[in-house]
């Protein structure tokens, strides 16, 4: 019975009723239309009228129906009011029986080219509006799911934290190494459930940009303090130079320190001991700045350099794939979000350099209550990513 509905609902839809009614009236008005000069214009306007309603409504087949009914209908009454030619009686039926012949097909070609058009943009739109679907499904999915992994993680690294600083009494040896790695592990866990989160929003569009002002020596210094702690643990040197041009920028904060602090992460990560990390900011040509993180590490085989930036891609897969690998995706998104282009140069146990290019002043967007749900501790993503 509902497919029944669906059937005659597009066969006495709003298209078909449109071209219908066109169609009657040229076939009532056709005679008429070419006894008196106002009856013509009103044929023409029907038709025209009647095409561009159709085509706004994107059915392209109909409209060129109308349109061929017109055609056709010109094209005979000029036929039958031409003189025939007198060349002979044998070749001349032939030769008009060949050239009618053509009309016909190329009108019939015209029609199916423009009928298929039709069902392929439909078909496209309607694909389109299953993904857009699938999207916000699979994102709302994974918005729920990291709820509530992320409370109960929360909460034990709360209490870990609380045990640590020796509120509740202190821990001996042992028990403090235990707490520790249990510290450790639910902030890796929480780490990796903010970048499935962070990824889905940007795969969803629900991300969106508030640029400000931004002060980058000061956002830089932020970002080096946060990892300092980690790569002091690694033996890692950081050192961060900007240009004394760039004193503000125009940026979303939030996502530009996100940025820095994934480029961060992963520097230290994939360094060796004793080695060392160089961030850079400059100004770039046509009104843009430049963001470069060179470490010396083992660098990226040319394999992987393809690969780099797809979603859940791993180049040091086989002996550190512990992540989401999302950290680069993430960074890619981000950063065309605010306009600019991401590149990366890198040796083979060498060292990696990742340079980001962004305009000094992104645009303004913006942005729905409620979408923009990431708090600022939240940039804080991973500081133990495996985002490559």
């Amino acid at each position: 019975m509902h497919a029944l509905k669906q059937k005659l609902s597009r066969t006495f839809g709003p298209d078909s009723l449109i071209f219908g009614s066109a169609v009657l009236f040229l076939v009532f008005m056709h005679q008429m239309a070419f006894e008196d000069r106002f009856v013509l214009i009103l044929y023409y306007l029907a038709a025209v009228g009647s095409a561009y309603a159709l085509v706004r409504r994107r059915a392209l087949g109909l409209a060129s129906a109308i349109v061929a009914v017109v055609t056709a209908t010109m094209f005979a009454q000029l036929y039958y009011a031409a003189e025939p030619t007198t060349w002979s009686p044998i070749f001349d039926a032939v030769r008009d029986m060949a050239a009618l012949g053509a009309v016909l097909f190329l009108t019939v070609r015209v029609l199916m080219a423009s009928y298929r058009l039709q069902r392929e943009e439909k078909q496209r739109a309607l694909e389109n509006q299953i993904q857009e679907q699938l999207v916000a499904m699979r994102a709302q999915a994974l918005r729920q799911t990291s709820h509530e992994v992320r409370t109960p993680l929360s909460t034990i690294t709360a209490i870990s934290e609380t045990l640590l600083d020796g509120s509740t009494g202190e821990l001996n040896e042992s028990q403090r190494e235990f707490v520790q790695d249990i510290d450790d592990s639910a902030q890796h866990l929480l780490a990796l459930v903010n970048d499935i989160l962070d990824y889905a929003k940007a795969e969803a569009g629900m991300i969106r940009l508030a640029p400000q002002p931004v002060a980058l020596a000061e956002l830089v210094s932020q970002c080096v303090s946060m990892v300092s702690v980690r790569a002091k643990d690694e033996e890692i040197s950081i050192t961060a130079q900007v240009d004394v041009e760039l004193n503000e920028v125009i940026a979303d904060p939030l996502r530009l320190r996100q940025i820095l602090l994934n480029l961060l992460s992963n520097a230290i990560k994939y360094n060796s001991s004793g080695g060392n990390v160089i961030v850079q900011i400059r100004p770039d040509e046509k009104n843009m700045f430049r963001i470069s993180v060179r470490d010396t590490g083992r660098g990226i085989a040319p394999e992987h350099m393809e690969h780099l930036f797809e979603p859940y891609y791993q180049a040091a897969i086989a002996d550190q794939g512990i992540g989401t690998g999302l950290g680069l995706a993430i960074i890619k998104h981000l950063t065309e979000l605010h306009g600019g282009t991401i590149d990366v140069e890198s040796v083979v146990d060498t060292g990696t350099m990742f340079t980001i290019r962004l305009p000094r002043e992104a645009e303004m967007c913006d942005e729905p209550a409620g979408e923009r749900t990431l708090r600022p501790e939240d940039a804080v993503l991973n500081l133990d990513l495996a985002g490559v």
